[in-house]
């Protein structure tokens, strides 16, 4: 799938019992989580490094019902892949 990313949300990378998860509030509505694990955090550094707004293009699944009630509306866990495509251009004019 295809999002826009507007922004880092709940206070950036968290961690618990070994994973990390890193919260972006996507244009549309709802937020994508971003899940690692502590010797594994390569789409959670992606994002850190990122310039936002950016495009990213990844592959997830539907959170689990707890995180529904946080807004949670998509999930990348741990080894899916992410692509940052970068701030999305403006037009001129």
């Amino acid at each position: 799938m295809r999002f826009k990313i507007l922004g880092i949300d709940e206070g950036g990378v968290k961690q618990s019992r070994g994973n990390l998860r890193i919260v972006c509030r996507i244009d549309g509505g709802g937020k994508l989580a971003v899940w690692g694990i502590v010797d594994s955090p390569e789409n959670i550094e992606k994002l850190r490094g990122a310039t936002m707004p950016c495009e990213i293009g990844c592959d997830c699944v539907a959170p689990q019902a707890w995180a529904v009630t946080h807004g949670h509306t998509h999930w990348v866990p741990p080894g899916y892949k992410l692509q940052v495509y970068g701030p999305k251009a403006v037009a001129a004019g």
